[in-house]
């Protein structure tokens, strides 16, 4: 099921599958690392997203969250570090 980056809750592990909105936006979230295939860790999504990508914590208003499509990952498909 996809849907959109504003709309999961905190501590899901999402992959986005498509950057939506004004060229200028997805060319900022691709300089950032968020591009199609990556995997985010959401921390917080009020009053901003904030997501873990990669190495990187980004805090994204929500109306750019909301361009951003993802599906949320199975809990047992993630592979853990510890």
């Amino acid at each position: 099921m996809t849907l959109r980056l504003v709309d999961c809750r905190p501590g899901e592990r999402v992959l986005v599958g498509a950057v939506e909105g004004v060229a200028s936006r997805v060319d900022k979230l691709a300089s950032l690392g968020v591009l199609p295939g990556v995997e985010l860790r959401l921390q917080q999504t009020r009053p901003v997203v904030v997501v873990e990508c990669d190495e990187t914590v980004l805090a994204l208003e929500r109306s750019v969250a909301a361009d951003v499509v993802v599906a949320v990952l199975d809990p047992a498909t993630v592979e853990t570090t510890r």
